[in-house]
């Protein structure tokens, strides 16, 4: 991600953050004033920088029924999104292509929870949630027991 500053990043991951807090408490992404011609019953969402499939960079916009980045997708294709840990990137599983959709860059977290928000009415996909961790606690050397 070295073509993206700190500050970049940090504000797709803010509004990531409050975008989910909010769609957990039943609200809805906020539309836009449009940057290119809609269809009927569309919003757009928002438009930003993204590296496709790790090649190229695109501008990427996101409504409510489509995500174009390089190429357009409606929104109904994706079958998966899978973030991708530490990379500001974004599996997406797309019916019809063989392989996942990646997209990269500090605002596709945020454009997840959009996609998410359409396709499931939940910030994040469906699956099992992550089981809490266990905090290990060491036993002192110079401590008895009993």
């Amino acid at each position: 991600m070295a073509e993206y500053d700190a500050e970049q990043l940090s504000a797709g991951f803010r509004a990531r953050n409050m975008l989910a807090g909010y769609v957990r408490r039943g609200g809805r992404p906020k539309a836009v004033a449009p940057t290119i011609p809609l269809r009927a019953g569309e919003k757009q969402y928002g438009w930003f920088p993204v590296t496709v499939d790790r090649r190229e960079r695109q501008i990427a916009v996101i409504t409510n029924l489509r995500l174009i980045a390089g190429e357009e997708f409606a929104l109904w294709q994706f079958t998966g999104v899978r973030a991708i840990p530490g990379e500001w990137s974004v599996a997406l599983e797309v019916r019809g292509r063989d392989v996942p959709l990646v997209l990269s860059g500090p605002w596709v977290p945020w454009m997840s929870v959009v996609i998410c928000a359409e396709l499931y009415g939940t910030a994040w996909p469906p699956g099992p949630a992550p089981a809490p961790r266990r905090r290990q606690v060491a036993a002192c050397a110079g401590r008895r027991n009993g």
